[in-house]
């Protein structure tokens, strides 16, 4: 049974409240777990919606959502929360009040149940994971973009989830910053029981993990050869290519 899979899945906003635009159109396909699986496309291409839907924070239009088989469409706004909470991680960067990194990382604790203390410990634990060891007591504003990355997967981490959803993790204009996130995405790619998905307009961030897609104005298609990605022509015209 495949951890995560969307069957014919379609999703639409209405631009400016007039035209009707397709983020998703009839996206279909299935994820097993423990495995590390890229997602490119240009912006504006569906990547963030899809990982949105497939953490149960958006909803579809159209189409079937499994989660360890269940359909998460059919769940209550109380039962899809909890599944975020328990077994789903979306690292993506948010604006946030000031305060520590730590204290940042271990919050989704505290909703939990936790302690303080257990917060501080596991937070503290992630980020020791994921190579911020050293920002761990520092305010949030004082983070360079590549370690606010740091810090999204971190928190996404803290809950100990079998799906991490990665989003466009690029976003630094630091060469070294770069490199070094995509080494920790082939690390996390590696780890035993998780469930990672990375989407970046970056190629190199998506030959970090070990299957790839391409997402082009919401169709999706994917790769069978490992590291490859799929271009659709138009991209390839666009690249010169």
């Amino acid at each position: 049974m495949a951890l995560l899979s969307f069957e014919n899945v379609s999703k639409r906003y209405l631009d400016l409240g007039v035209h009707e635009h397709v983020v998703l159109d009839r996206v279909s396909f299935e994820l097993d777990a423990g495995t590390s699986t890229g997602i490119w496309g240009p912006r504006r291409s569906g990547k963030s919606t899809l990982l949105r839907i497939a953490a149960g924070i958006e909803l579809p239009d159209e189409g079937i959502v499994r989660f360890e088989g269940r359909d998460i469409t059919k769940l209550s706004d109380r039962q899809r929360a909890r599944l975020v909470r328990t077994k789903i991680g979306l690292a993506h960067w948010r604006e946030t009040r000031n305060v520590r990194v730590v204290d940042h990382v271990g919050l989704p604790l505290l909703s939990n149940g936790a302690s303080m203390r257990e917060a501080n410990v596991r937070a503290r634990a992630v980020l020791e994971r994921v190579g911020a060891t050293s920002r761990a007591d520092v305010p949030i504003f004082e983070l360079s973009p590549g370690e606010r990355t740091r810090v999204a997967i971190a928190r996404a981490l803290v809950r100990d989830p079998a799906l991490l959803l990665v989003d466009e993790p690029a976003l630094t204009p630091s060469p070294a910053e770069r490199d070094e996130l995509y080494a920790l995405l082939r690390s996390l790619a590696g780890e035993r029981g998780l469930t990672l998905v990375v989407a970046s307009e970056d190629l190199a961030a998506i030959r970090t993990a070990r299957q790839a897609m391409t997402i082009s104005d919401g169709t999706l298609r994917a790769s069978q050869r490992p590291g490859r990605v799929v271009a659709f022509p138009e991209d390839r015209a666009k690249r010169g290519g």
